[in-house]
């Protein structure tokens, strides 16, 4: 589990904080799916598949932005949870897209 958020840019954590860590992380990703699923109304998955969804954009959009080595701000973990956010919403809506056009 340490090498996959060393993967991801996190820093190296005990057990107990990572927990936590996953914790805090599950809790927003909910949180975010349930705003998105207010707004979108029709168009989403349900508070659950958005969690997913944003979760999987966010992990996709930490590689990448770690792998194009940007850094921009003081705080490098910041920058990597607003990327990751953001990445979250663009595939929750590119999805949301997709699902009203097909």
């Amino acid at each position: 589990m340490r090498a996959y958020f060393l993967m991801l840019g996190l820093p190296d954590m005990a057990m107990p904080q990572m927990l936590v860590l996953i914790a805090i992380i599950v809790t927003a990703a909910f949180a975010l799916a349930w705003i998105a699923d207010a707004i979108l109304g029709d168009g989403c998955f349900g508070v659950f598949f958005n969690a997913v969804i944003l979760l999987i954009g966010a992990i996709i959009g930490a590689l990448i932005w770690k792998r194009l080595g940007y850094a921009i701000g003081t705080n490098p973990q910041t920058t990597a949870a607003i990327v990751s956010t953001g990445a979250g919403m663009v595939l929750l809506l590119i999805g949301s897209t997709l699902r009203r056009w097909v």
